[in-house]
């Protein structure tokens, strides 16, 4: 369960203030901004590569969030071959996601 300061800090990074003065605030929160601003998006690859008969599409999406005190990262890919059009064959894969807390070590 996240901590107040957690959703705070990410309902503050979600409203976009582009007003938000770092010399106005705590360092720990400036710096915590900061990160967010940098990372908490997300991202898509969409690609079609072409070998001699069949087409090949391979999708990505990656999502990171932090929250000052974790990173949660989601993630999903797939990759097939085309027999008509690049939607037509689209099966959306599983979304995998984990979590990395701040100061812990990540299992392996």
């Amino acid at each position: 369960m996240r901590s107040l300061r957690s959703l705070c800090l990410l309902k503050v990074h979600s409203l976009r203030l582009p007003a938000l003065d770092p010399s106005q605030m705590p360092p720990n929160l400036a710096k915590d901004i900061k990160i967010m601003r940098i990372f908490n998006n997300s991202f898509i690859q969409r690609q079609m590569y072409y070998y001699p008969d069949e087409p090949i599409v391979y999708q990505a999406a990656l999502s990171l969030q932090y929250d000052g005190a974790s990173w949660t990262i989601l993630y999903r890919s797939n990759q097939f071959f085309v027999d008509c059009c690049p939607h037509c064959d689209f099966v959306e894969p599983e979304l995998e996601q984990f979590t990395l807390d701040e100061g812990k070590l990540a299992p392996v």
